[in-house]
């Protein structure tokens, strides 16, 4: 245990009772018996619920030492919480002291699910209600329209281009599509970034699937739509002519590549897009604000159809969609979404796959997926 403790205490300094308890969470039972509450847990969602247990186990050794020697679940009481939430509004703003007491309702939930959480709920509730009014980020002045219209004419610009490298070309053909994906089907970054080849993006004849299974989707749902159609061709041009050049030999399945070959990592992905977007559309740009940036122009151009943003952001009711969202199932959801960018299509000249003897060195080698 260190002498000074930080407000997020690591794992490896939790009690040996904490530890017990937060691993028995996600252990997967046998035949006849039951996994741990947490087993279905995505691992961002687990991460982040270890980080806000870590605060509250901190505060308890900094603030009520004796707690420690009760059992982990006995330990959350209202006039413990009180205090909690006393020091957490000090230093924190008020979204932030809501998803931590969003999360030690969850983990209280999960190691004790027999126990009365009413009162927890009740306060994590009113923390959620207020801080909903609060602050609110505002909305990115783009549309979806606009940002998707803007990668198709970027791709294009790439693809008939002979300046710079091949390379140079690639990474930035890369980066366009990207953005365009980003819109069209606004993902988190940690899905976008696991996404492979063969797995998450099936190639079909003629469109192509993507599909992510529950353990990548922060609300535990495994989601399966088609790739927009104006689409279709710049992902086959990415996969058949710029992203073996990317990969230079390599040889892996993941979809979104390095110049250096390497699998693109969540915050590259954010240095790229925060990059690209400040470049060429006057706003940096990271990768969730493609999420607001959907459901805003979800709203403004089809306000009846708000419902569809809980499915197509993965949330788990309407209300957290309206909550953050709201400003002005699968495959149905995402169609209406294709309908707002889809019809720029129309306008926009096609991108086709190279030709077995337009294909590059590395393409024609059978580096690619």
């Amino acid at each position: 245990m260190p002498d000074t403790l930080p407000l997020v205490l690591p794992f490896a300094d939790w009690p040996s009772a904490d530890q017990a308890a937060w691993q028995a969470l996600f252990e997967c039972g046998g035949f006849l018996d039951d996994d741990g509450l947490g087993a279905r847990w995505a691992p961002g969602t687990r991460q982040k619920r270890a980080q806000g247990y870590g605060q509250w186990v901190s505060f308890l050794l900094r603030r009520v030492p004796d707690a420690i020697k009760e059992e982990p679940a006995a330990r959350i009481g209202p006039d413990r919480a009180k205090a909690y939430l006393d020091e957490c509004q000090e230093r924190l703003a008020p979204r932030s002291v809501s998803n931590l007491f969003t999360d030690l309702l969850a983990v209280a939930r999960a190691m004790a699910p027999t126990r009365d959480w009413a009162w927890l709920d009740l306060v994590t509730g009113r923390l959620i209600a207020r801080s909903s009014t609060i602050s609110l980020p505002a909305a990115p002045a783009i549309s979806a329209r606009k940002v998707f219209g803007w990668s198709l004419s970027r791709m294009q610009v790439i693809h008939d281009s002979h300046d710079g490298t091949e390379l140079a070309r690639a990474v930035e053909f890369r980066r366009a599509l990207m953005i365009g994906f980003l819109v069209a089907r606004p993902v988190r970054r940690r899905a976008l970034g696991a996404m492979r080849v063969g797995h998450h993006l099936v190639e079909g004849n003629p469109d192509f699937l993507v599909r992510f299974d529950a353990e990548d989707m922060k609300d535990g749902r495994s989601r399966q739509f088609p790739l927009p159609r104006a689409l279709t061709e710049p992902m086959g041009a990415y996969l058949s002519t710029y992203r073996p050049i990317l990969l230079g030999g390599r040889d892996h399945d993941r979809l979104w590549v390095t110049a250096r070959g390497q699998p693109l990592s969540d915050d590259g992905i954010a240095g790229d897009v925060e990059t690209v977007s400040a470049r060429h559309l006057g706003l940096r740009l990271h990768p969730h604000a493609f999420r607001h940036i959907a459901a805003t122009s979800i709203a403004e151009s089809d306000p009846e159809h708000i419902g569809i943003i809980r499915d197509i952001l993965g949330h788990a009711t309407l209300d957290m969609s309206e909550r953050y969202y709201n400003r002005a199932t699968g495959v149905s959801s995402c169609n209406m979404l294709q309908s707002i960018v889809e019809d720029i299509r129309n306008d926009m000249p096609r991108i086709r796959r190279a030709k077995p003897n337009q294909r590059t060195p590395q393409a024609r080698s059978g580096r690619h997926v």
